[in-house]
């Protein structure tokens, strides 16, 4: 090393980053690494010559020509953890501290990591930095320990979304001022807004023998602190309650005017008991109320905009259909572990071609969490949050158990993982294999129960994300005889499994692993040894259609999501069937497969 260099060098040491942005930077590095092979792993006489106290990756760029060094806290295949430490070294070996937002802005630019017209760059850039900013605002993390958090404190606990996205907490359209009222991470707080609508502006379908307009007044009685105008609403209407914020949107639409200028529709405003965002943003929970609400958000969170489709709706009123058959009383029996919050109904405002107004749909969904004084469950992504300044939530509940048993982090994180499998995947693996039924199950919609810090129970929400396979489907319509039918739910065993492979493997099982190997003695491929196994006993013993298993044993690669790209390109997730949504995925090498472990 030259002179030169070597001064660069020791300027450089110390230079750490706040927490905050810490956290968006790791998601930013990681949703990239997946996707991009430019990078490479700085040899170690280099880390040490630029006194960085571990591992170290290099991100190559080509204007200014350069690279950017970040170093490690640990490594991983599936997910690293990123020490903080970013240093740029100029073609002329001249060293120099790097910012995250400089570093972000870089790369978001360069025309090897991110390809692409100028202003698909620029508009990553903006949401990747608008994440930043809003990781950056949201409070501490909970001081209580993950086993004492309740559904709310669970749901809330999640400050930088998802651990591989370039911008997990973008919201176009959102300012600053209404995420700090409505963000589950910065735990807020309202009350709902209230109209009284005429019946025939409505359009409301129900599968459960409450009807959707029933459900709002139970809603209604669960609160004593609304006015009468809604517990008495005038004869032919329906008191409907709507999201604050899409109030406002919904009170900018012409037809909406004009309905209340008929007197069709009668405005009450914010009224009532405090709601809670849950996880998702959209969907808001009240202790008092024996439904949670799923709303439309006329606005982009991440890759997709939020705005319920009619077919989304028909898939939870399906699902709810099937689960009261005698088929579902058969699934609840094979599986007494697992809970899916279902969702019967819906009402929305009615629209011009009939059916509902997509941005004013409000979904009702089953409320079983009614106490807050009773823990869990925990949402598992709140659960596997990495600690920017210490342990995950999981991380702690595993050093816990090993101060009171005395054995070793490792032993235990071991141990923990094979019981989660047994509770959060043998249940899922039944459904696709003996009933074709698929879960969207990844670590925002899953919950587990918690005893004694052990995995004892599964929740499972957001029908959205239901389908099942066409080999299964005349097994299914004997008990639903529409099923499929204006929901495009319906997947190949190809294509299903693939998107099962991402959403619950991938994203979900391998994230818990990862997660415990980056707090605790265990190691990645340990607990990944400990997966195949699971995965080759569920084989042995599955009475049922074992083809999903049998891929994740025998491929060469699993099926991923493109985070980074998917960004990139600035499409909306929600669009289309799911064979459009795959189009945005990539294979990855596949660490349980058999056939390399030969």
């Amino acid at each position: 090393m030259n002179a030169h260099a070597r001064k660069s060098a020791q300027e450089t040491q110390g230079f750490q980053h706040d927490t905050a942005d810490l956290a968006g930077l790791s998601a930013f590095l990681n949703a990239l690494m997946r996707e991009w092979d430019g990078w490479y792993h700085l040899p170690p006489e280099q880390t040490d010559s630029l006194a960085l106290p571990g591992a170290a990756v290099a991100l190559p760029v080509v204007s200014p020509r350069g690279e950017i060094i970040a170093g490690l806290r640990q490594d991983g295949a599936f997910r690293r953890s990123f020490s903080g430490r970013l240093i740029w070294r100029g073609d002329d070996g001249a060293l120099a501290p790097l910012s995250a937002h400089t570093a972000i802005s870089l790369l978001c630019f360069d025309t090897g990591a991110s390809p692409g017209p100028a202003q698909k760059q620029r508009q990553l850039l903006a949401r990747v930095l608008d994440s930043l900013q809003t990781i950056a605002a949201s409070p501490e993390p909970l001081p209580e320990p993950a086993t004492e958090w309740n559904f709310v404190d669970a749901e809330q606990a999640l400050r930088s979304g998802h651990p591989m996205h370039p911008n997990p907490r973008s919201r176009d359209e959102m300012s600053p001022e209404d995420a700090q009222r409505f963000a589950p991470e910065m735990r807020g707080r309202f009350p709902l807004f209230w109209v009284l609508a005429e019946r025939s502006v409505l359009s409301q379908e129900s599968a459960a023998d409450r009807s959707a307009e029933e459900m709002c007044t139970a809603l209604i009685a669960s609160d004593d602190t609304l006015p009468g105008a809604l517990r008495r609403p005038p004869e032919g209407f329906v008191a409907l309650p709507w999201h604050p914020w899409q109030a406002a949107r919904l009170l900018a639409r012409p037809d909406v005017a004009g309905w209340i200028a008929q007197g069709r529709l009668r405005i009450i405003g914010e009224a009532g008991r405090d709601w809670a965002p849950t996880g998702s943003m959209r969907s808001v929970h009240g202790w008092h109320a024996p439904y949670m609400l799923k709303f439309s958000l006329s606005l982009r969170l991440t890759n997709s905009r939020r705005v319920l489709a009619p077919k989304e709706v028909a898939r939870g009123e399906q699902m709810y259909r099937l689960f009261q058959s005698p088929l579902g009383a058969q699934i609840r029996a094979e599986n007494p572990e697992m809970t899916i919050l279902q969702e019967p109904a819906h009402i929305a405002l009615r629209g011009a071609d009939g059916g509902p107004l997509a941005e004013s749909i409000a979904v009702f969904r089953e409320n079983p969490f009614r106490d807050p004084a009773q823990p869990g469950p925990v949402m598992l992504a709140s659960l596997c949050e990495e600690g920017t300044a210490g342990l995950s939530p999981l991380g702690a509940v595993i050093e816990t158990l090993s101060c009171s048993s005395g054995r070793g982090t490792g032993e235990i994180a071991q141990d923990w993982f094979a019981r989660f499998l047994g509770v959060a995947l043998a249940p899922l693996l039944r459904l696709r294999a003996r009933h074709g039924l698929l879960m969207g199950a990844h670590q925002q919609n899953m919950m587990i129960g918690l005893c004694d810090g052990w995995p004892a129970r599964l929740v499972v929400r957001d029908c959205q994300g239901t389908g099942h396979l066409t080999t299964f489907h005349d097994h299914l319509a004997r008990y639903v005889p529409d099923i499929g039918a204006f929901a495009e739910n319906e997947a190949s065993p190809e294509l299903g499994d693939g998107l099962f492979c991402y959403y619950v493997i991938v994203n979900n099982m391998m994230n818990v692993a990862s997660t415990l190997a980056l707090d605790t003695g265990a190691t990645e491929a340990g607990l990944h040894d400990v997966l195949r196994r699971f995965l080759q006993e569920q084989r042995a013993t599955e009475p049922g259609d074992t083809g999903l298993i049998d891929m994740l044993l025998t491929a060469p690669s699993l099926t991923s999501k493109g985070n980074y790209r998917t960004s990139l390109s600035g499409v909306n997730e929600a669009a289309g069937d799911a064979s459009g949504q795959l189009a945005a995925f990539l294979m990855l090498p596949n660490p349980l497969s058999q056939e390399t472990q030969k």
